[in-house]
């Protein structure tokens, strides 16, 4: 393996998920690439200033989250980097994925969108169908 992507949500599952992406990586020397996507979020104003403060503080979050990722992965010998984007989840996990490098994509079985999983499906069930790699579902 070269490089395994495990989405990240701060979901209990997504933290099992990057255990064992983590686990793989170690296994088969393959570097690590932990990515947090957040959903874009409109302003209820539609004030462009007032979306740019929502990004910031997605960013914020994204980097507390990427932050404490690393921590747990830290002195297991993996060579990790991390990405954030905003984005559809199961959508931008599949364009990194498309990656020549990426053999294996990981995500938890459930994510914490309780209300976009019921409208719109699981990240986990859409990248499976989407993915030009294949998707490891830890639950």
């Amino acid at each position: 393996m070269k490089r395994i992507v495990v989405g990240l949500d701060g979901s209990e599952q997504s933290w099992s998920a990057l255990a064992k992406a983590a686990e793989l990586a170690r296994a088969t020397q393959a570097r690590l690439q932990i990515a947090h996507v957040s959903v874009p979020v409109a302003s209820p104003l539609g004030d462009w200033v007032a979306g740019a403060d929502m990004v910031k503080a997605q960013e914020k979050l994204a980097q507390g989250l990427l932050r404490d990722a690393v921590e747990r992965v830290k002195g297991t010998g993996v060579e990790l980097s991390t990405v954030f984007r905003i984005g559809l989840p199961a959508e931008t996990l599949a364009e990194l994925a498309e990656a020549a490098d990426v053999t294996l994509a990981v995500v938890g079985h459930r994510g914490r969108n309780l209300a976009s999983r019921l409208l719109v499906g699981s990240v986990a069930d859409r990248l499976v169908q989407i993915s030009p790699k294949p998707v490891l579902v830890i639950r």
